[in-house]
């Protein structure tokens, strides 16, 4: 046990990123499943707009004003995000699962509108530079293993997201703030799918998330109601275990429809994305014995392939779990 605290201590304290290929593993009861994600997504300038093409990122922020495009200087955004996930084994068939993030966010702003009125100076002003930390919002998910068998494992349930993270000023559709000011609640569901080839497996995973209606500011400070566009995911991957080394690629459709300040533009959104990730650990092991200690590390690379109305973002992974 010594020796898994330094190993955990350790992972903390590396630089970070993390959304890593979700693999749902049978949870026995009275078993604990942890994850360590870091993530870290450099610094960025640029966004798909309305037409799929590569803008800048104040483009993106401004969407709805008709002088976006007359704005001088350069805008940036980077994230790091240190996730903690907890699953547990209430029964045979039964788990429940709780996220912890840690989030640093900086956001760099030379924009300049010097010929703009009042008002558009107080949308740029609202727009400067700062850095952020603190607790992001906590997710839950409730699932249920519905079928199972040795080459295939379905899991089914619900998810809700707790607006938890109050750390900076919620500003506009895209805001540089952590955590989103309201909750949302969701299903998913998840095939895994094990070919008659040890070690080979493919998942397709599901997601649908309704966003209830919160308060946020207009860039202009006017404290609103603001109505976040549903969204849903679509998930699906291929990976390998042999020898103790992991292997595997993800491909990721996200789709949200339109969210809403009082006044603004159409901005739904999506975004397509693939993801690569290698590891090392004695996972592969538990298909021909029993583990006293199972445990994974891997890395992994995410890049956007298309989209619209989404940051042109790219995120290097570091993740580890264990089993006790």
């Amino acid at each position: 046990m010594k020796y898994s605290l330094i190993f955990l201590i350790f992972l903390i304290f590396l630089p970070a990123t993390v959304f890593s290929i979700e693999i749902e593993n049978r949870l026995p009861a009275s078993i604990w499943h942890v994850e360590i994600h870091l993530s870290h997504s450099p610094a960025y300038s640029k966004a798909f707009n309305g037409y799929g093409k590569e803008a800048p990122l104040q483009h993106l922020i401004l969407w709805d004003r008709g002088w976006y495009d007359l704005v001088e200087g350069e805008f940036k955004r980077e994230e790091q995000r240190l996730e903690l996930r907890m699953a547990y084994g209430l029964n045979q068939n039964w788990m429940v699962e709780a996220t912890v993030p840690m989030l640093q966010k900086k956001q760099t702003s030379s924009l300049n509108f010097e010929t703009g009125t009042s008002d558009q100076q107080k949308v740029i002003a609202n727009l400067t530079s700062e850095n952020l930390s603190g607790i992001g919002d906590i997710s839950i998910k409730i699932g249920k293993d519905i079928s199972y068998s040795t080459t295939w494992h379905n899991r089914g349930g619900f998810t809700a997201r707790l607006p938890t993270g109050n750390t900076g000023t919620r500003r506009g559709i895209s805001s540089n703030a952590i955590g989103e000011g309201h909750g949302s609640v969701g299903a998913f569901f998840h095939f895994t799918w094990y070919p008659l080839v040890h070690g080979i497996r493919n998942g397709f995973r599901i997601e649908g998330k309704n966003e209830l209606t919160g308060k946020r500011e207009t860039l202009e400070s006017e404290k609103v109601y603001y109505s976040a566009g549903h969204s849903a995911d679509i998930y699906y991957n291929w990976s390998i275990e042999r020898q103790n080394i992991f292997s595997g690629t993800e491909l990721h459709y996200f789709q949200q429809s339109e969210s809403k300040l009082p006044t603004g533009k159409s901005n739904a959104a999506f975004l397509k994305e693939i993801s690569f990730e290698f590891g090392y650990g004695n996972l592969s092991e538990l298909e021909l014995k029993p583990l006293s200690f199972p445990w994974q590390v891997r890395l992994g690379y995410t890049r956007p392939i298309a989209g619209q109305n989404t940051p042109v973002i790219h995120r290097w992974e570091l993740s580890s779990m264990i089993f006790f």
